[in-house]
């Protein structure tokens, strides 16, 4: 029977991403902070240069973000860094260092549109989580940019809100 063997690789696939989904993140946040307002009120704005688009990308592609901090934090926070060559709209891994967050150095994500930062400290260690909403009314006329050989490079404001869990 071809079910089994297809059963068992499901089985173990997803035991495998299970456990290292849950080593990979602590069981409670420290802190909470929001970056760049809410998701109803987007204060951020992110740049990417040369802007991002349909093709994955020959080079890597500088980034930067920045917005005020809210919440438990305060003051303005900023990723700069950049997209990995291979980036597209569909897909990218992204990394860089952050300047206003005390403790945290670098943040490092890869995915799409939905995926956490990851925040590190200066030894590397693993400190807190970072989850951008950059679907927001202003973005939302802008995701066509993706087929364009400009591409979508930002700049505009209100483009991201986001929450930091710091653990």
């Amino acid at each position: 029977m071809r079910s089994r063997p297809i059963l068992a690789v499901i089985a173990l696939t997803a035991t495998y991403l299970a456990s290292t989904t849950l080593a990979a993140a602590p069981a409670s946040a420290s802190m909470t902070c929001t970056w760049a307002g809410t998701p109803v009120e987007p204060t951020g704005t992110f740049t990417i240069n040369p802007g991002v688009t349909n093709v994955p990308s020959a080079g890597p592609l500088k980034f930067k973000a920045t917005g005020q901090l809210g919440g438990e934090c305060s003051g303005t926070l900023s990723f700069s860094g950049q997209l990995n060559a291979g980036a597209s709209c569909a897909f990218a891994e992204f990394e860089g260092t952050v300047k206003g967050l005390p403790g945290v150095a670098r943040f490092w994500g890869k995915g799409n549109l939905l995926v956490p930062s990851m925040l590190y400290d200066g030894a590397g260690n693993l400190v807190g989580s970072e989850y951008a909403q950059i679907v927001t009314e202003t973005n939302l006329p802008h995701t066509t940019d993706c087929s364009t050989s400009d591409g979508f490079a930002g700049g505009w404001s209100d483009m991201f809100s986001s929450v930091v869990e710091l653990y």
